[in-house]
């Protein structure tokens, strides 16, 4: 049985691995806005120039940069088979993530198969955007933070665990209000003290390098990133034609003349001032802050992209305009469950509430799809169950 697992498992990965490089080599892909801007800081950071005053999270700077210190500075075909072979074994984590939530081989396997296949996952693996990279580093997290519940080898899987989330907080930080939840579940579950500090140590250890760089450049205490000019770009008085262009597939100018003139301030004294303009914005203008915030929840979880390709919506409502809604059956029929699951549902609620504050793409969810997924598997394996018991009988074939 376990060997025949083994096996399955691998032709699986083989195939995800195959979809990915044939559409790696063989889509027309269109470059996204952001993408330059990820490969000029990786190629700033090797030839010694440091991160500098880039915005951008760190944590995918250095895993482009170590992609191109082997294969060449803008090697981008080299980028995406690599994220090819992660998003790869993305799927086998899956696998081994469902198992140990639900305990069903037949939901991991579906899962698995799902990953396999969706349309997005495929997407990004062939783009220099952080998306693929955080969803397998977030994999990869709760992988290990499910593995405490074996009661076996706690220590390592801590220090992994714990390393891989602060891994994921500097490629995006979006995952860091999810840690009281974190600790929580280990309480829930019983995990033990010990555990939960040396998992906090060592996420603590792995973020600590960024904070004492920070430190040195800016003489004040900033975790990871200053991201005050991302909080003005969602919350200023020209924000509200910005998403309207974003929705009606015109030219967006995300750099607005105050945010250009703001800019030009020391660093420090600029991610304050765009706080104080957004704060500002905020509190004069609640009506318009709530519309956009629904605006953004609406476009969080829309079921298929905004696009001038039939072809891209028809793909997305056959595969995620299926999963998402039967991940939210999923997840209701998953409630006695709780204990293990609402970990994961702290994640998704706390993914959408950041982006309900700052802008919100279908993108941004991408990360966090693979965990809908689970969900929708274990819906549909309940809800096969319940018809073939209903209508032909408990001995039915599965």
């Amino acid at each position: 049985m376990f060997s025949d697992r083994i096996k399955y498992l691998s032709l699986l990965f083989l195939l995800a691995l195959l979809i990915r490089i044939l559409f790696v080599f063989f889509y027309p892909h269109e470059t996204q806005p952001d993408e330059g801007s990820w490969e000029s800081a990786a190629i700033a950071l090797n030839s010694g120039q440091g991160f500098g005053d880039t915005p951008r999270h760190p944590g995918y700077i250095v895993f482009l940069s170590a992609v191109f210190m082997v294969s060449g500075d803008g090697n981008i075909t080299a980028v995406r088979l690599v994220q090819s072979i992660l998003s790869a074994l993305q799927i086998v984590l899956i696998f081994l993530l469902a198992q140990r939530i639900f305990e069903k081989e037949l939901v991991s396997w579906l899962a698995a198969v799902f990953l396999t296949f969706y349309p997005y996952a495929v997407y990004h693996t062939a783009h220099l955007l952080c998306e693929s990279f955080y969803s397998f580093m977030l994999t990869l997290l709760f992988y290990l933070i499910f593995s405490l519940l074996s009661r076996k080898r706690a220590v390592l899987f801590s220090i992994f665990g714990g390393a891989a989330f602060g891994a994921a907080v500097l490629t995006k930080s979006t995952v860091l209000p999810v840690l009281p939840f974190i600790i929580a579940w280990f309480a829930v579950n019983r995990i033990g003290w010990k555990p939960s500090v040396i998992f906090l140590i060592a996420a603590g250890l792995t973020i600590l390098p960024r904070t004492v760089q920070n430190y040195k450049r800016y003489g004040e205490f900033v975790p990871v990133n200053l991201s005050g000019s991302y909080f003005f770009q969602a919350n200023n008085p020209k924000t509200p034609q910005m998403e309207k262009d974003t929705r009606e597939l015109k030219e967006v100018y995300w750099y607005s003349p105050e945010w250009r003139e703001i800019a030009k301030l020391p660093p420090i004294q600029a991610d304050r001032e765009y706080r104080r303009q957004s704060l500002e914005f905020i509190r004069e203008n609640p009506g318009t802050v709530l519309h956009l915030m629904k605006l953004r929840f609406l476009h969080f979880w829309r079921l298929y992209p905004i696009t001038k390709s039939k072809l891209r919506r028809t793909v997305a409502m056959l595969s995620s305009g299926i999963l998402l809604p039967l991940c939210w059956v999923g997840i209701i029929l998953s409630l006695p469950h709780w204990r293990k699951t609402f970990v994961l549902l702290a994640l998704i609620a706390c993914f959408n509430l950041v982006h309900l504050i700052f802008l919100s793409m279908l993108r941004y969810r991408v990360p966090i799809d693979p965990f809908f997924l689970i969900f929708a598997a274990y819906a549909s394996v309940e809800l096969f169950t319940f018809v073939r018991n209903r209508y032909f009988g408990t001995s039915a074939p599965a």
